[in-house]
C-alpha cells in the first residue's frame, strides 16, 4: 500500500521576482523582462550560472486566489480539471499549463539575459511580481531537450486553419474535432447532397470544429469556399452555414461540455444540436 504523505513541506525561498507583471492575467508576453532578487548569502552559490543561456525557475503562486477570483472558481479546493480553449471539453490540470496547481507550484524555463551579483536578469518568466523564488537549475539542451516528443493535436491550437487543417491524427483526434465532423455530417444529410457538392460552408466556433467540417464537408479554405470566425467561447454560440446550389442550412450547438470524443459519437442529436434550419438559398 502507498501512502502519500500529508504533511506539508516547508521550503525557505531562495529569492523574489521583481516584474511589472503586477496583476493575474490569462494571457502572457514571454517576451517581457524580469529579474529575480537572489538572497544575498546565496550569491557565490550563482558562480558560473552567466555560462548558461537558459536555466528553470521554480516558484511559490502566492496569488492563486485572484487566479481563482478571474476565472471566477467559487468552490472552497482548487479545479483539478479546466476547460479547454476553444474546445467542448474539459482537461486535467496536470495536462495543462494553468497556474492553478494543486501544489501551488509554478516552474518556467527562461532565457538569462545576464547575472549582477545576486540578481538575474531574464526573459519569459510568467511569475507575477512579489512572487517567492524557490529554486532555480540550469537548462542543458542534451537533457532538458526532447525535439521528438509528442503533444496531443489539441496544443496546436494557435496554429493559423489554412496550416493546421492540413495535419490530421485520428490517434490523437479531440472533441472539438469530432463535433466538427457529426456537424458537417449532419449538414449534408439536411441539404441531401454528397461530400464535395456544398457550394459554402460559414464557420464560427474553435479551430478543431472548423476542421471537422472542412473534412466532413470538402469545403475547404484552399478551394477558397470555406470562411471561419474563430470564436473562442462555449459551443452554445458555435454554429455552421453549409450553403448548397437551391437551400442552405444553419446548425447551431448546445452548450455542452464533453468528456472525450467518444462521447460525441455516442450521444444522440438532441444533445448535440440547438437547432438544425433549412431554408432557401437567398442567392438563388
Amino acid at each position: 500500500m502507498v501512502v502519500v504523505p500529508k504533511e506539508p513541506v516547508t521550503i525557505q525561498p531562495v529569492g523574489v521576482v521583481v516584474s511589472d507583471f503586477k496583476e493575474c492575467s490569462r494571457t502572457y508576453d514571454y517576451n517581457n523582462e524580469s529579474m529575480i532578487y537572489m538572497r544575498e548569502n546565496l550569491t557565490d552559490a550563482l558562480i558560473g550560472v552567466e555560462y548558461f543561456s537558459h536555466i528553470h525557475v521554480i516558484y511559490y503562486q502566492h496569488r492563486r486566489e485572484d487566479w481563482f477570483k478571474l476565472i471566477e472558481w467559487e468552490q472552497e479546493e482548487p479545479p483539478i480539471t479546466i476547460p479547454f480553449v476553444s474546445e467542448p471539453a474539459c482537461q486535467g490540470v496536470y495536462s495543462s499549463r494553468s497556474p492553478s496547481r494543486p501544489s501551488a507550484l509554478g516552474s518556467c524555463v527562461v532565457e538569462l539575459l545576464r547575472l549582477e551579483k545576486n540578481r538575474l536578469y531574464v526573459k519569459g518568466l510568467d511569475a507575477i511580481d512579489g512572487t517567492p523564488v524557490l529554486d532555480i537549475k540550469i537548462y542543458i539542451p542534451h537533457y532538458d531537450a526532447f525535439p521528438l516528443a509528442e503533444t496531443p493535436l489539441n496544443w496546436c491550437m494557435g496554429h493559423d486553419l489554412i496550416t493546421s487543417s492540413r495535419h490530421f491524427h485520428w490517434d490523437t483526434v479531440n472533441v472539438g474535432l469530432t463535433l466538427g465532423l457529426r456537424t458537417g455530417v449532419k449538414a449534408l444529410q439536411a441539404l441531401g447532397v454528397a461530400r464535395g457538392e456544398a457550394v459554402r460552408a460559414t464557420v464560427a466556433g474553435g479551430h478543431f470544429f472548423a476542421q471537422g467540417i472542412e473534412r466532413a464537408t470538402g469545403c475547404s479554405v484552399l478551394r477558397r469556399n470555406f470562411s471561419f470566425e474563430e470564436l473562442r467561447t462555449s459551443p452554445g454560440q458555435w454554429k455552421l452555414i453549409l450553403t448548397g446550389k437551391d437551400r442552405e442550412v444553419e446548425i447551431r450547438l448546445h452548450d455542452h461540455i464533453y468528456s472525450a470524443a467518444a462521447e460525441v459519437l455516442e450521444v444522440g442529436e438532441q444533445v448535440l444540436f440547438a437547432s438544425v434550419r433549412v431554408r432557401e438559398n437567398p442567392q438563388r
